[in-house]
């Protein structure tokens, strides 16, 4: 078995994010591995272009802003579970489980420890699944953490 070395935590702004992060520390901790953190922010919609006011570059600036303030809080969280450093990527990308699987394939990633709503029926048809499109897409192993419905 390949020793777990470095954990992949794709974060987005659903509640239960922070039980991610203390997740993956647990498992960290134990494996004695290091955290990275991502957040994928997607193109604005194409809708903006007629919403009276908005406009791209806003709506970008201000999604890369949450970004990083949400990679912000959770960088404090590993540093108040005793990691001192982690990495943290914020990029934008069409679909955020096209970039998580982009980083894992990259090889540099053992684990992923991410959210699922467990949606059914109709609202997972209509809001999709990035952490089903993950798991079906990755070779390494995935530790999915049940969050509370939005």
């Amino acid at each position: 078995m390949k020793r777990v070395e470095r954990i992949l935590v794709p974060l987005d702004h659903s509640a239960g994010s922070d039980d991610i992060v203390q997740y993956a520390c647990a498992v960290a901790r134990g494996l004695t591995a290091s955290i990275t953190l991502v957040h994928i922010y997607e193109p604005p919609n194409a809708m903006v272009a007629i919403v009276a006011g908005a406009t791209r570059g806003g709506e970008a600036d201000a999604e890369r802003a949450a970004g990083v303030a949400l990679l912000d809080r959770a960088a404090a969280i590993l540093q108040a579970n005793g990691f001192t450093t982690s990495e943290r990527i914020l990029e934008r990308f069409p679909r955020a489980s096209d970039a998580i699987v982009r980083h894992v394939q990259s090889g540099k990633f053992d684990l992923i420890v991410m959210g699922t709503h467990a949606r059914r029926g109709v609202s997972r048809v209509v809001l999709g699944s990035v952490a089903e499109d993950v798991v079906r897409s990755v070779r390494c192993p995935v530790m999915m953490v049940h969050l509370p419905q939005d």
